[in-house]
């Protein structure tokens, strides 16, 4: 679903800019919302990784202490806290949730070049069709019209 809405958020079909301009807002608020979802989960993954990191880091500590009888060196609890399967499993959500709000803040920055598009492209048609004698005549005449208004 997520993947053929996509493409049709950001196409532009240039016979609709109207439509397009109509659509863009909607679109917008859809994947930020989303964008906005990731954002949080990711945060919370990274609360979590560092709740477990200083739970297993403090584990480690302890075990080390009481097998070797003294203290270990930082770099030993850091190694054996690399190797932890349980700081493993929460780095890689957490990575994996990064990604996602890096995918979807792509997704974002595509709509938002859209928009700058839409506005260019509605600018240069503007211009085009100064130059049309039909749209020429039709101003001339809506002028013409408000000055005898006055």
């Amino acid at each position: 679903m997520d993947a053929e809405y996509l493409k049709e958020c950001v196409r532009i079909e240039s016979f609709t800019i109207e439509e397009e301009f109509i659509r863009l807002p909607g679109d917008l608020a859809y994947w930020n919302n989303k964008y906005a979802d990731v954002y949080q989960y990711w945060l919370e993954r990274k609360q979590v990784t560092a709740e477990v990191t200083a739970r297993r880091s403090s584990e480690i500590r302890e075990d080390m202490t009481a097998a070797k009888g003294k203290r270990p060196l930082v770099s030993e609890v850091d190694d054996a806290l690399t190797m932890d399967p349980a700081a493993q499993q929460a780095k890689m959500k957490e990575i994996a949730a990064e990604a996602e709000k890096v995918r979807l803040y792509g997704i974002m920055d595509a709509l938002r070049s859209k928009r700058e598009m839409l506005i260019s492209l509605g600018a240069h048609m503007r211009a085009e069709m100064k130059f049309d004698p039909l749209i020429r005549e039709r101003a001339y005449l809506d002028g013409e019209k408000a000055r005898q208004d006055i």
